[in-house]
């Protein structure tokens, strides 16, 4: 069932306009910058989106010019993620996966203990806060245990009310689309 959903939900952004995924970047990060979780952070875990997620740049854009430390995950051939600063000139590299990623010292894997808010990737999130990934677990590994906000991007239409979860999925407390902010109750 999940993983129907995920070809569903990959299909539908790969049919997105490029304009239209640029204005909901745009109003993501407008949503998000102005949320007061994040403007009383010092340090944000943020990542780097690829072509057809909802996009990060202008995100991590915002929270630079506020000063906000930025780190982002670094993929390991274990996957698990480890984690470095980023500013808007890191040369990155891209993956076999199709992620980008700077180089950088290692902040190490327990970086998230650090930050003050997470935002983390998503195909779609539902109601209770449930976030369907790619399916490999890198974030589910990573974040068990985090205590900060963890907040997922996605378009309006993955704002939805119910989807497939196994214990091992770590729910967010917020998700952001090009609509507004949604709390998890």
């Amino acid at each position: 069932m999940k993983e129907q959903a995920r070809l569903d939900l990959l299909a539908r952004r790969r049919a997105m306009a490029p304009e239209a995924r640029r204005q909901a970047a745009d109003a993501i990060a407008l949503h998000l910058l102005a949320a007061p979780v994040v403007a009383r952070a010092k340090r944000v875990a943020c990542y780097l989106s690829m072509p057809s997620e909802p996009g990060t740049v202008p995100l991590i854009a915002g929270l630079i010019d506020r000063s906000i430390e930025v780190v982002v995950p670094l993929s390991r051939d274990d996957r698990t993620l480890d984690w470095v600063a980023y500013d808007l000139e890191s040369s990155l590299t891209t993956t076999p996966l199709g992620i980008p990623e700077p180089a950088g010292p290692s902040l190490g894997t327990d970086a998230l203990e650090t930050c003050d808010v997470v935002v983390v990737p998503a195909l779609a999130v539902d109601h209770a806060g449930h976030r369907l990934g790619r399916g490999a677990g890198y974030y589910d590994r990573a974040l068990a245990g985090v205590r900060a906000p963890l907040c997922a991007l996605v378009f309006t239409h993955e704002l939805v009310p119910e989807l497939p979860h196994e214990p091992h999925d770590v729910p967010v407390q917020m998700a952001v689309t090009p609509g507004g902010l949604f709390r998890v109750p």
